[in-house]
C-alpha cells in the first residue's frame, strides 16, 4: 500500500476569545491527496479552527504543521477561500483581475503579473465556466458565480493545499456541482482539500474523510465511520432525534 505524506497536522490546538474557550485540545492529521470535510453544529468552532490553523487568528497553544513545517514557511503553497460574507463585493475590480490576484503570492514583492499570468487566470476562469464574465465587476455576479470566481483565484495560485470555509452556502445547485467536481479533481491530482461544510446529507458523497468537532474533537476518519447516529449524537446533542429520524427513512 502506498504511504502518503501528512499534509496537514493539528496537535493540541486550543483557542480562546477572552474568557471563552472556542477550541480545546484539537488533534488530527490529514494525508495528502484527500478531500476532507470539517463538520459540526453552529458555534462548534469550525471557522476558528481553519483561521487558527492558517495563522489568521492567535491560538492559546498547539502545533500546526503543513508537510512538517509551520504555516509561515508554507504560506505560498496554501490557498484559502473565506466565507462569502467576509468579502467586499463592492470593491471595483473585474472578475479576471480578481483571479489574477491568485498569481501574486508566487510573484514576489514589486513584480507585476505578466502576460502568462493573465493567460493562466483566463484558463482558471474557463475551468469554472465563467470566462465570458471576465470583464464584469465582481459584485455583479450571483452568489454561486462569485464563489466560482474565488475558486478560480485559488486555482491560479497553483498550490498543493486548499482551504474553503463554507463554499456551498447560498449558492445555486449548478455552481455547487461545478465546485465539488473541481475539488474532487484537485484531490485526484494529489492536492489536499479541506472544506468547512454544514449539509450532513451530502457529506459522505462529497468527502473522503470528515473531522467532526464541537469545540473539542468528536471524531476524525473516513466519512462513513463518522456519519453514524452514535458519533453524530455526541456533537449534535439537541438534534439527535432529527438525525435518527433521517436515518430511519433510508
Amino acid at each position: 500500500m502506498e504511504h502518503k505524506s501528512i499534509a496537514f497536522s493539528v496537535q493540541d490546538l486550543t483557542v480562546s476569545y477572552g474568557e471563552q474557550t472556542a477550541l480545546k485540545n484539537i488533534k488530527f492529521q490529514v494525508e495528502e491527496g484527500n478531500l476532507v470535510g470539517v463538520i459540526g453544529p453552529n458555534g462548534a468552532g469550525k471557522s476558528t479552527l481553519m483561521k487558527a490553523s492558517l495563522g489568521l487568528i492567535p491560538k492559546d497553544h498547539g502545533t500546526i504543521e503543513f508537510y512538517g513545517k509551520p504555516v509561515k514557511q508554507m504560506r505560498e503553497n496554501i490557498a484559502y477561500i473565506p466565507q462569502r460574507n467576509n468579502i467586499d463585493w463592492d470593491f471595483p475590480i473585474t472578475v479576471l483581475d480578481t483571479v489574477v490576484l491568485g498569481t501574486y503570492p508566487k510573484l514576489g514583492v514589486f513584480h507585476r503579473p505578466k502576460k502568462a499570468d493573465r493567460k493562466r487566470a483566463q484558463a482558471c476562469l474557463e475551468q469554472v465556466g465563467l470566462q465570458k464574465f471576465s470583464k464584469r465587476q465582481i459584485g455583479e455576479l450571483s452568489g454561486g458565480q462569485q464563489q466560482r470566481v474565488f475558486l478560480a483565484r485559488a486555482l491560479a495560485q497553483q498550490t498543493d493545499i486548499f482551504f474553503f470555509d463554507e463554499p456551498f452556502v447560498g449558492i445555486d445547485a449548478s455552481s455547487e456541482e461545478t465546485i465539488i467536481r473541481i475539488l474532487k479533481k484537485l484531490r485526484d491530482e494529489g492536492k489536499t482539500v479541506i472544506v468547512i461544510h454544514h449539509d450532513l446529507s451530502k457529506a459522505e458523497e462529497y468527502f473522503d474523510d470528515l473531522v467532526l468537532i464541537n469545540q473539542e474533537l468528536i471524531e476524525a476518519g473516513p466519512a462513513d465511520l463518522v456519519l453514524t447516529p452514535e458519533v453524530l449524537g455526541k456533537a449534535y446533542k439537541s438534534q439527535l432525534p432529527f438525525l435518527q429520524s433521517e436515518g430511519a427513512d433510508e
